[in-house]
C-alpha cells in the first residue's frame, strides 16, 4: 500500500478507510466523520469574503453514518460530531467546541458548538474559538473543506490528558488539520482520505510548513 504523502513522521493514504485502516498500526484515534445530515454543501458561498464558494457533496454525507467500526477497533478515541450518530456507548468524557462569535462582532447563525464523544479524556472540556462563517479567530480567509475545523481544536484535542503520545490515526482527514496539528507539536500521524482533492490540498499544506497559510491568524 503506497501512501500518498510521507514525510516528518506523517503519512497520508488516498482511498477507503475501512479498506486500509485492518493494514495499518497506531496508538489513538482523532476524526470528524461525516455526520450523515447532507450538509449544504453551498453555505460558503452565502458567507462575505473572497475564499466564498461551493464545495463537492460530503462523500458518505447522505446517509446516516455509522461509527460502529471504529468504535469496534477499541483503542483511545475522539470523535467529534458523535452527538448526531444516535447511540453510543456511555462516557464520562465530552469535548465541547464552542466557536460563538464574540460579543459585538458578528451573529451566530451556526450551531453555537460542536460536541466530540470520547473514551481516553475524563469530564466535559470546552475549548473557546470563535469560527462561524467569516468570523474567525484563525485561518481566516482559507476554505479549504465545507466542514472545516481549525488546526487550534486539534492541537487542543491532541494535548488533551488521556490522550495517548504515539501515533495518531484520522481515517476522515478532509483537508489535514489533524495533521497539520501533530506536525506541529512534533507528532506522528496517519491520515486516510476518500477524496483525492483533498489528500492534494492536506499534503500542499503539509509542505509548507510554518508558512501555511491555512493558519494565518485573523
Amino acid at each position: 500500500m503506497r501512501p500518498y504523502y510521507e514525510q516528518d513522521g506523517i503519512t497520508i493514504y488516498h482511498g477507503n478507510c475501512r479498506e486500509i485502516v485492518p493494514a495499518l498500526s497506531w496508538d489513538a484515534l482523532v476524526c470528524d466523520p461525516p455526520y450523515g445530515i447532507a450538509h449544504p454543501t453551498d453555505y460558503l458561498a452565502r458567507k462575505r469574503g473572497d475564499w466564498s464558494r461551493n464545495y463537492a457533496q460530503i462523500a458518505g454525507d447522505s446517509e446516516p453514518f455509522d461509527p460502529s467500526w471504529m468504535l469496534g477497533l477499541d483503542v483511545p478515541s475522539i470523535i467529534w460530531g458523535a452527538n448526531h450518530f444516535g447511540a453510543m456507548p456511555p462516557s464520562s468524557g465530552w469535548l465541547c467546541w464552542d466557536k460563538r462569535v464574540r460579543q459585538g462582532v458578528g451573529v451566530n447563525d451556526q450551531s453555537d458548538g460542536e460536541l466530540a464523544w470520547t473514551n481516553c479524556v475524563k469530564g466535559v472540556r470546552i475549548f473557546r474559538h470563535m469560527w462561524n462563517g467569516y468570523w474567525r479567530e484563525s485561518e481566516r480567509g482559507t476554505g479549504f473543506h465545507p466542514t472545516q475545523k481549525p488546526v487550534a481544536l486539534l492541537k487542543w484535542c491532541l494535548t488533551l490528558r488521556g490522550v495517548p503520545d504515539g501515533l495518531i490515526l484520522d481515517p476522515y482527514m478532509g483537508a489535514g488539520p489533524t495533521l497539520v496539528a501533530a506536525k506541529d507539536l512534533g507528532r506522528r500521524a496517519i491520515g486516510i482520505e476518500i477524496e483525492e482533492r483533498y489528500c492534494e490540498i492536506a499534503a500542499k499544506r503539509l509542505a509548507q510548513g510554518v508558512l501555511d497559510f491555512g493558519r494565518a491568524s485573523a
